[in-house]
């Protein structure tokens, strides 16, 4: 099946706000084994939105519109669905009787213009808003076997008609099943990846395989479709075996997880404590981790030594070091890594130190010069690392490289 999302709303083209329910409903309808094909915004002007309908009918078995249920001049989704389909508007007296039912409970006198919300397109499978004063509907086309589903504009009121009547609803309808795995690859880039399985990318029929890059991580989706939900799942598996073969060392989650959450599962499996000293990255580090629930179990700490007084101080980092080699070098950063070690006695420690920019740099030491030190086991080692980027990509950078660094080792224990 095709769907195709009209997202209803002036106030979604000026952006005065976010259009979070597109991404929802495909998430949703990807599920279901349901394709999104096409997400449409328009303002709250009736010719163009008959005309979006009508170009998502020639192609799509199910529209989802989302917006203009309301009860002002400007909320017309309902109306122009009917127009666009040569039907009635009708009134419906139950809608009515919980609408105003609704304004009693909250002890105020319901406006003339809420009467506009129980009126729906002729034939329209009602569908009540527990969450809100406007109902929602489902208009099916008996001779398309197309449908078009109005739901309401407010995120919390969308989802709730979504998971209460929507899914189910589709769900019986389509009868293709999709199954699907999300790989979170980390230190590889999306070019590097897409060469590896350049092939594979190429020559897909089913399963499919995309790739989309952001946040330090590039994820893989691998998806089947097909009436066999058991065969969906064996030849996403066996795709994803394949992939693994090749560029395995880089995949953290088969889950689509983000690499910082899956840290804090594998600390908390490990039973290890972690302690963190940064420089370039002003605490970056530690923050991904404990933004999680439950970081607390397995993050000790968190030291920014940013100046050399306070390596010396908080780490015990040699004066005759820093002096000697720089606070940009594997040997400072050995020595904050151990000195971390001794003070906090956690079973891992992280140090980071380098020159993020855009000052700071030398033809020896240039921007983007940045060692990672990791003590482990009684051991400590110390990698050095050359990024490219503004500062704050140099950061982050250097973030997610200490992180998978950090479960490769967990990985291993």
């Amino acid at each position: 099946m095709k769907a195709g999302i009209l997202a209803i709303g002036t106030e979604l083209l000026m952006g005065q706000t976010v259009n979070t329910n597109a991404a929802y409903l495909s998430r949703e309808l990807t599920s279901l084994g349901i394709g999104s094909y096409y997400h449409f915004t328009i303002g709250d002007n009736p010719d163009r939105i008959k005309k979006a309908i009508l170009e998502l009918l020639d192609t799509c078995d199910v529209i989802i519109t989302t917006g203009g249920l309301g009860p002002t001049l400007d909320d017309i989704s309902k109306e122009v669905i009917a127009d666009a389909l040569n039907l009635k508007m009708v009134l419906d007296e139950r809608s009515l009787s919980i609408i105003k039912e609704r304004f009693i409970m909250f002890n105020r006198t319901m406006p003339e213009s809420n009467v506009r919300q129980a009126y729906f397109p002729e034939g329209a499978i009602i569908l009540d808003n527990a969450k809100g004063t406007a109902p929602a509907c489902i208009v099916e086309i008996s001779e398309s076997d197309q449908c078009i589903i109005v739901l309401p504009g407010p995120p919390r009121e969308m989802a709730h008609i979504y998971d209460t009547y929507i899914k189910n609803y589709l769900t019986q309808k389509n009868a293709t099943k999709m199954h699907s795995v999300y790989l979170s690859v980390y230190d590889y880039g999306e070019s590097a990846v897409e060469e590896k399985l350049i092939d594979l990318i190429e020559g897909q029929t089913n399963p499919t395989v995309a790739t989309y890059a952001g946040d330090g991580k590039v994820l893989l989706r691998v998806t089947a479709s097909g009436d066999d939900a058991q065969k969906n799942i064996d030849d996403v598996n066996g795709f994803v075996d394949i992939i693994k073969n090749r560029i395995g060392n880089y995949i953290v989650s088969e889950k689509g997880e983000d690499i910082d959450r899956v840290i804090i599962s594998l600390l908390k499996e490990k039973r290890q404590k972690i302690a963190f000293v940064e420089s370039c990255t002003g605490g970056k580090l530690v923050s991904s981790l404990i933004k999680h629930s439950g970081a607390s179990d397995v993050v000790d700490s968190g030291i920014v030594t940013y100046s050399n007084e306070a390596k010396m101080r908080d780490v015990n980092v040699s004066h005759d070091t820093l002096q000697t080699f720089g606070a940009v070098s594997h040997q400072t950063c050995y020595e904050m890594v151990k000195g971390l070690i001794t003070k906090t006695g956690v079973d891992i420690g992280i140090s980071i130190t380098g020159v993020a920019g855009p000052n700071g740099g030398t033809t020896e030491k240039p921007v983007g010069l940045v060692y990672i030190g990791i003590a482990v086991g009684g051991d400590i080692y110390t990698f050095e690392n050359k990024f490219s980027g503004d500062r704050e990509m140099i950061q982050n950078r250097t973030v997610y490289k200490a992180l998978k660094l950090l479960y490769d080792y967990l990985s291993k224990m």
